[in-house]
């Protein structure tokens, strides 16, 4: 019986020392026993970058994608600080797309070079343009609708034959930008791809959209659209 109380006494102080070393670690730490370090270095460069963007720590970010071991994980943390940073340093996004490994060829150096030179202009627009496809896979039409400059509301109401957001059964399944060529100004006009599936049972068909997106005021904005006729699979 005192043998059990013993052990039963060890086994309570150990757990007492082993919480009391828990809550002595920091959070990085504590992130790495449980995640490991690609996850939690990954996740600790995307608070560096986006916690100031224009003043983040560079080379703290860059470090913590170096110190990774999975290499293309390691190559996807430098794509990421180059398309995050090029907002703003064309030349520092550079020398995170130097770092890539191009592992297996599942990131490219050429293709993350190729995202840094695009304009900031460019970038912006084809953002506006996949948060708003994203809103309508999401069936959230109001998020959709706010894409739209008031010439686009317009049209959509003229146009009840046009749904921004799929059905339940088919519904909106995937997207993919097929064309994006600039127009005259600050006119980008975009060519997309919007695939439809029932659910279970995979893809069924696709309509494809031609948007027109323009500059109002700091956003970029959907200002008319048109749509082909529907492609059954």
């Amino acid at each position: 019986m005192k043998i059990v109380l013993k052990v039963i006494i060890a086994l309570f102080v150990i757990g007492i020392i082993l919480i009391g070393i828990w809550f002595s670690l920091d959070k990085r730490a504590k992130c790495k026993l449980i995640y490991g370090k690609n996850i939690c270095n990954f996740y600790e460069m995307m608070d560096t970058i986006f916690s100031n963007p224009e003043n983040s720590d560079f080379e703290k970010a860059m470090q913590l994608c170096r110190e990774m071991e999975d290499v293309p994980k390691k190559d996807s943390c430098f794509e990421y600080i180059a398309q995050a940073v090029s907002f703003y340093d064309a030349e520092k996004a550079k020398e995170a797309c130097s770092e890539i490994k191009e592992f297996n060829g599942v990131h490219s150096k050429e293709e993350c070079y190729n995202v840094v030179e695009k304009s900031k202009e460019e970038r912006l627009t084809e953002s506006s343009v996949i948060a708003f496809l994203e809103a309508r896979l999401q069936r959230n039409e109001e998020a959709a609708l706010s894409w739209f400059t008031d010439n686009a509301k317009v049209q959509y109401l003229l146009q009840r034959d046009f749904p921004l957001a799929g059905l339940s059964n088919p519904h909106f399944a995937d997207f993919e930008i097929l064309e994006r060529e600039k127009l005259d100004g600050a006119q980008f006009k975009f060519k997309v791809r919007i695939y439809e599936e029932y659910t279970g049972q995979g893809k069924v068909g696709y309509f494809d959209e031609t948007l027109t997106v323009v500059k109002s005021g700091d956003k970029y904005l959907i200002d008319s659209f048109e749509r082909s006729e529907y492609t059954n699979l």
